[in-house]
């Protein structure tokens, strides 16, 4: 099975061949060797649960957030079921973190959709092509 990492730079890859805008948005935190811990970015200006992958096609924004097809079926639910999961997981002490970060990359595609831009999971270039196509995007 592939790597998160390399199917979002199989992607990139797809969008630059095609002379298409685009560009990884890698915020992740970083690895704090002083108390020996992977830590957050503190910064204010990063939002939470921003896609991996941003394109402009024909003036059109587009957000994909990329994963293992494992990934899908966990990440790809409702905000209120995300909501009610991690309520549980807060009480449970189980998956607590995967919850939140499965809710704020929920709340970022919301915001994204009312927003009138376009944004899918994707597993594949395969799958970018597939989902890009239901939008009338043909590359």
């Amino acid at each position: 099975m592939k790597k998160e990492e390399n199917i979002e730079l199989e992607i990139c890859c797809f969008f630059m061949e095609r002379w298409i805008l685009c560009w990884h948005n890698d915020v992740k935190g970083f690895y704090n060797s002083q108390k020996w811990f992977y830590q957050r970015n503190k910064n204010n200006f990063i939002r939470r649960g921003i896609s991996d992958i941003t394109a402009l096609i024909n003036w059109i924004h587009v957000a994909i957030e990329v994963k293992t097809p494992s990934e899908v079926k966990f990440f790809d639910k409702s905000l209120k079921e995300l909501k009610e999961k991690y309520a549980q997981a807060t009480i449970n002490w189980k998956n607590e973190k995967k919850y939140l970060h499965a809710l704020e990359q929920r709340e970022f595609l919301d915001d994204v959709i009312s927003n009138w831009w376009i944004w899918f999971f994707a597993c594949s270039v395969d799958q970018v092509k597939e989902k890009l196509k239901k939008f009338n995007i043909f590359l």
